[in-house]
């Protein structure tokens, strides 16, 4: 209201407003508009990472219970059946079994390196997605964490 009040003025006057004022206003409409987003799907994970993580989950609470990877998909998925609900939820492991074995992004299941000795300390990819989307691949890395990665890093991660 005020900087309208002040356009009519100038008008009147038969001045224009200058640049500074014209500066300011698309800059005030730029920052009330641009926290306007609904907070949808773009703020949450991508539900590939939000899998990869739960499978990481399911894969770092069989090793705690059992001081060894698991031998296969079959072994980990089995132990994952025998949780209780509360465990699979305490631990954010989930009760859909079947799809965190598979990633959303790339239809296919995330290659899982069975029988790994499961080290904290050592930084290397547990798991990963086969194909990715555009070149990148999301990977779990035993530190914890999901990470998006291309050929080269998952290489090396690898190692």
């Amino acid at each position: 209201p005020i900087f309208f009040s002040h356009m009519q003025q100038h008008l009147r006057l038969g001045r224009t407003p200058g640049l500074a004022m014209l500066t300011g206003l698309l800059t005030g409409a730029v920052l009330l508009f641009a926290g306007c987003g609904s907070g949808g799907p773009a703020s949450k994970p991508p539900e590939a990472k939000e899998q990869l993580n739960k499978l990481f989950n399911l894969y770092r609470l069989y090793v705690e219970k059992n001081k060894k990877g698991p031998a296969s998909e079959e072994v980990l998925r089995e132990f994952g059946k025998s949780l209780s609900a509360e465990d699979r939820a305490a631990r954010v492991i989930g009760d859909d079994l079947e799809g965190i074995f598979t990633s959303s992004r790339d239809g296919k299941k995330f290659v899982v390196r069975y029988n790994l000795p499961f080290n904290a300390s050592q930084n290397k990819a547990l798991a990963w997605e086969e194909t990715g989307v555009g070149g990148r691949r999301l990977v779990a890395l035993t530190m914890g964490y999901v990470v998006e990665y291309d050929e080269a890093m998952l290489n090396e991660a690898k190692k």
